[in-house]
């Protein structure tokens, strides 16, 4: 992977004109039609930067309407494939090939290798969205999953940043201790494990098994059979005795809310969750740190995944439109404004913003250091149905107070049999 930073977040300094006002260089546009996005986005800085991005190529392509529909993430597959059948599919879906390779097999996703905005998109980005060396999706932004902190509540409390998985606990008591819920979390929605447990376990643990997906769906291999899976599962068992209270009964939007109101000292989240955390609270003195799932400081690893990617059905009927779209979403200025909006780090090449809040700043700090990395889809994730019965299994876990690693194994195991027929 290429390590290099190659962009930065939250451009402040660029105007939304960038996107609503096309250069006056550009030649009248003479498309003509409408482009339906599909998508499964929650998040308000996310969505602000979707309604920036259709408005923008609105703008240029005045004959040209964009209709964005929104649907659950916990069943968007299934919604992809009712409207394949139905004969209603959208023009572009969200989502990149080692989310949905089904969907890549069955040839309805379009081959973009030969496309030129291909170029733009930085050689790490783009290892993630090819199959058979073919290039299926193209990522606008990456996410780093970390630890975010309160500064003001650390220092009241004479805290610092934890190194190490004891440290982190040890942190957690302090807080708690000091009347603070530790992590802010909310397992009502699945979106909440994609920021917990995904950042607890694909760190270090997911190194020591990067093949798991191969051989737990192909291979037969149990999962009781990966220790730093347990190791996770525990992790991720204690902490969130530190959470709120209310963190089996709320959402991951009301989590953020917590940290933000400066209610909790810490929240486990992704990159993606930082805009809407600075929205609830522009002042919030917020750090970041690296999530330490091990003993010695030096064997933590940075997990760090392309975010948000968008594929073109290939039996679109308006694919020229949508060749047009991702070629005006991957212009440098366009992505600029893009991750300053939604607060990561972009996907393309070159592509820098000129100010950072000083969480995603102490990230982009890490990385520039060279900090251990995972890149934890090189070799895949649990999809179709797999990925459904790995989702319900971690909110199970999540939302009972009894269930051991090793009936979670066990449903697992029962889960991938069931998908495997």
């Amino acid at each position: 992977m290429k390590r290099k930073l190659t962009s930065l977040l939250l451009c402040g300094a660029l105007a939304a004109s960038l996107m609503a006002v096309p250069a006056a260089a550009e030649e009248a546009s003479s498309l003509e039609g409408e482009l339906t996005l599909l998508h499964y986005l929650t998040e308000d800085a996310k969505l602000q930067a979707l309604d920036d991005l259709i408005a923008g190529f609105e703008a240029e392509n005045p004959g040209v309407k964009v209709n964005a529909e929104a649907v659950s993430m916990d069943n968007y597959l299934d919604v992809i494939k009712l409207r394949l059948s139905s004969g209603e599919a959208p023009d572009v879906m969200f989502g990149g090939p080692s989310s949905y390779p089904e969907l890549v097999d069955a040839g309805y996703i379009m081959d973009l290798t030969e496309e030129p905005y291909v170029e733009r998109v930085a050689e790490g980005s783009l290892s993630l969205m090819k199959m058979d060396d073919k290039v299926y999706g193209i990522p606008l932004d990456q996410m780093a999953n970390v630890v975010f902190y309160n500064k003001d509540i650390f220092a009241e409390l004479n805290l610092s940043v934890p190194t190490t998985y004891t440290e982190f606990i040890d942190t957690c008591k302090a807080l708690k201790d000091a009347g603070y819920a530790a992590c802010a979390a909310g397992y009502q929605d699945q979106i909440s494990l994609g920021a917990n447990y995904f950042t607890i376990f694909y760190g270090t643990p997911y190194l020591a098994c990067e093949q798991y997906t191969d051989e737990t769906q192909n291979q037969g291999k149990s999962w009781s059979e990966y220790p730093t899976v347990a190791q996770a599962l525990t992790q991720f068992r204690e902490i969130i005795g530190y959470q709120n209270e209310d963190c089996k009964t709320i959402t991951t939007d009301r989590a953020e809310q917590i940290f933000a109101n400066g209610e909790s000292g810490m929240i486990i989240i992704g990159t993606w969750g930082l805009g809407a955390i600075m929205n609830y609270n522009p002042e919030l003195n917020c750090g970041g740190f690296l999530y330490p799932s091990e003993e010695k400081a030096e064997d933590n690893a940075l997990p760090l995944n392309t975010d948000d990617t968008w594929m073109i059905m290939k039996d679109s009927p308006n694919v020229e439109i949508a060749r047009a779209f991702f070629e005006f979403m991957t212009r440098p200025e366009v992505n600029a404004q893009w991750i300053g909006t939604v607060g990561q780090l972009s996907a393309l090449e070159g592509v820098e913003a000129s100010s950072l809040p000083q969480g995603a700043a102490d990230i982009a700090d890490l990385m520039n250091a060279g900090c251990k990395v995972s890149m934890w889809t090189q070799y895949g994730a649990p999809s179709g149905q797999y990925s459904t019965t790995y989702y319900n299994c971690l909110q199970d876990f999540a939302l009972s107070d009894t269930m051991t690693v090793e009936e979670w194994c066990e449903n697992m195991d029962s889960g991938f049999a069931a998908a495997s027929k």
